[in-house]
């Protein structure tokens, strides 16, 4: 039996809980790790500085955390509207279903914002993996615009329609946004395993346990996104669970990237390493340039 709109939004309110409280663990795990982390040796075995607090890892990720404590305070504000301010059953079904309420509309906007942060961030990666060539951003910058613009128009949709189900980019935007991922996991996933097969060649490091994290949290991803569609396509309000948690699942898998990350480069360092060791390349292949330093910061410290 299908759960009732206050069941569901009942769901959402522990399931967003759950994301968020780990998303909070493993984001301030992550932050201590990059805050930290020493300077970088790169193959010239000069200290690559800079300023941990500047950089695009550390002020996309206090972003993205705004964005998703955002979002997360409202869930929590509608929640106790519709549960303790709300007597009636009906006046409650009515409030939730009511996508009009500023309430709502605030929930909403930083729902589309958290999903173009955070794929942004993935974009970013794929730019920096692949030494800032802008030929291969045209796909994924085109898939992000049309979902903010999916999601401007879904917003408008449902504030003059009280009937979810009947707006078509509600069904659409996932796809989006899932292209977006897929595209530069699958970019990223291919240049990390040939760059690191010329490294492996002249005794450089393995980056192959960072292609791993990269695709398992797509694939998680990609499994958030179907779930939806079946959700949203059977019209049953389970969807209001899975787009309403999204931010805090989007939250959780870009800390979850830093923190596996950071505590495989701690590992190294506890066992022996004075820095973590640097991806030495053939030179007469691919000559060592502040792109390839910046691909080493990316491989050890996130997105």
């Amino acid at each position: 039996m299908p759960p009732s709109l206050i069941s569901a939004n009942l769901i959402l309110f522990a399931t967003a809980g759950l994301f968020y409280g780990m998303y909070l663990v493993l984001f301030s795990i992550s932050m201590y790790l990059l805050v930290r982390r020493p300077g970088l040796a790169n193959a010239s075995h000069q200290l690559h500085k800079g300023p941990v607090l500047k950089s695009t890892v550390f002020l996309s990720a206090i972003l993205l955390l705004v964005v998703v404590t955002a979002h997360w305070t409202a869930t929590v504000y509608r929640a106790f509207i519709g549960f303790v301010s709300i007597q009636a059953r009906t006046e409650a079904e009515l409030f939730f279903s009511d996508f009009a309420r500023p309430s709502a509309v605030v929930q909403d906007t930083f729902l589309a914002l958290s999903f173009v942060v955070g794929d942004s961030m993935i974009i970013y990666r794929l730019w920096v993996v692949w030494a800032h060539n802008k030929q291969v951003l045209v796909v994924p910058i085109l898939t992000l615009t049309a979902f903010a613009i999916g999601c401007f128009i879904s917003t408008s949709v449902v504030v003059h329609n009280p009937n979810i189900f009947s707006d078509p980019w509600l069904k659409y935007t996932p796809f989006l946004t899932l292209i977006t991922n897929v595209y530069c996991t699958s970019f990223i996933g291919w240049k990390i395993w040939t760059v690191t097969g010329v490294s492996l060649r002249s005794g450089g490091t393995n980056l192959r346990h960072f292609l791993v994290i990269v695709v398992e949290s797509a694939a998680l991803y990609a499994l958030w996104a179907v779930l939806f569609v079946v959700a949203f396509e059977t019209k049953s309000n389970l969807q209001v669970v899975l787009i309403q948690a999204g931010p805090e699942l989007i939250g959780l898998v870009n800390a979850l990237i830093m923190t596996r990350v950071g505590l495989g480069w701690t590992t190294e360092q506890i066992e022996g390493t004075a820095y973590p060791s640097a991806l030495v390349f053939a030179l007469p292949l691919v000559p060592v340039t502040d792109t390839t330093v910046e691909f080493m910061v990316l491989a050890r410290h996130g997105p």
